[in-house]
């Protein structure tokens, strides 16, 4: 195996999956990056086992081979060399000799026959999304995916395919996240739904591998896989067992105290008056009056905020306990310059929503005054 390849292709190849490398595992190989060269250029893979992620670099193949080299290392080897052509080339008991410029490397090496096989995935699209769409969809939910472990079926986003658009939904028992958008392209039969749920994982590094906003993502499953498709690019990962909960139950029908307020007001403002709230629950009280917002915070430890500011409601006095941290998630992802708070009482979640997009909405459950 001989390779010359540009230094910023192959640093683009080994810095984007070095969050899927497996560092501390039981299998040493999975620390590994295979690389194959043949025709015209690498094939750069890794795996944890859980997610698999596989891409394709132009280079000037002299001699076709593969061979497996510890991520980690080649990583920081290859951002420390000057912009210029690395040869790499195999030798006996893979070992690699990488040479750029002045300098010169020779890296042990792991067979590549020895690293799990890469998982089938399906190629048949079952829709498709613009990058710019998606890292939307998926920046407005993330969030609200529960870090618990043991709930399984919290621990990822919900996909789903209806009647020409995508659903992207999101929750960890005490706030909900939900986002649909039209979709590029679906093959599913009109009337047919599909629902899937998507580790966090494979979310988060989909994310990273994601640059060209104008550029499409498809999406496909296989037995027990899933996969994101850009050209030559694809992250498989396992599906999610488990059952999601029935999200649309938790979207209230009558919340008919609406309440306008500047996005930028209110997030500032919550941020100052959280700085007192209890440390574990982190709750504001929302007292919501004719004309006026009053934001309160009292914690036995370090004092109590206040903080009142006008704003346009003329409906019936209402309060609430929130999560600040909560509601500032949703603030931080709206772009329009007003959010509307709807409300029933002290009792039913408060649903944040914005005049420009009734296809996007937050809900964030009440706490006990």
């Amino acid at each position: 195996m001989e390779v010359r390849i540009g230094r910023d292709t192959f640093l683009e190849g080994v810095q984007k999956v070095q969050g899927i490398v497996e560092t501390k595992g039981a299998m040493p190989i999975l620390s590994h990056l295979p690389i194959r060269a043949e025709k015209e250029g690498i094939t750069i893979e890794a795996t944890d086992l859980e997610i698999g992620t596989r891409d394709s670099y132009l280079a000037n193949v002299i001699a076709e081979g593969s061979v497996t080299l510890h991520a980690r290392k080649l990583f920081d080897i290859i951002k420390e060399l000057p912009d210029l052509e690395i040869h790499m080339v195999k030798e006996d008991n893979d070992w690699v000799t990488l040479k750029c410029g002045n300098s010169k490397f020779r890296l042990p090496g792991l067979p590549a026959a020895d690293f799990p096989t890469f998982p089938e995935y399906s190629q048949e699209s079952l829709m498709e999304f613009s990058c710019g769409q998606l890292k939307e969809m998926i920046r407005k939910t993330f969030f609200s995916v529960s870090p618990d472990e043991s709930r399984q079926a919290l621990n990822g986003l919900l996909l789903e395919n209806e009647n020409g658009k995508a659903n992207l939904v999101a929750t960890d028992g005490h706030r909900l996240a939900f986002i649909t958008r039209p979709l590029s392209k679906s093959s599913l039969p009109e009337g047919e739904k599909l629902s899937i749920l998507l580790p966090k994982k494979a979310i988060a590094e989909l994310m990273k591998l994601m640059e060209d906003d104008d550029s499409t993502f498809s999406f496909s499953t296989q037995g027990n896989h899933l996969a994101f498709i850009q050209g030559s690019q694809v992250i498989v990962s396992r599906k999610i067992d488990g059952k999601f909960p029935n999200y649309r139950q938790v979207i209230p029908p009558d919340n008919n105290l609406k309440i306008k307020i500047d996005r930028e007001i209110l997030s500032h403002a919550l941020r100052r008056v959280s700085l007192l709230a209890d440390e574990k629950s982190k709750m504001v009280r929302f007292d919501i009056q004719k004309g006026n917002l009053t934001l309160i915070s009292d914690n036995s430890d370090f004092g109590a905020a206040r903080e009142e500011f006008p704003i346009a409601y003329e409906g019936e006095n209402v309060s609430i306990g929130l999560n600040a941290k909560y509601v500032l998630d949703i603030l931080n992802v709206t772009e329009d310059q007003e959010v509307i708070l709807n409300l029933k009482d002290q009792n039913h979640s408060c649903m944040i929503t914005v005049e420009n997009d009734s296809d996007y909405l937050g809900i964030v459950m009440p706490m006990r005054i």
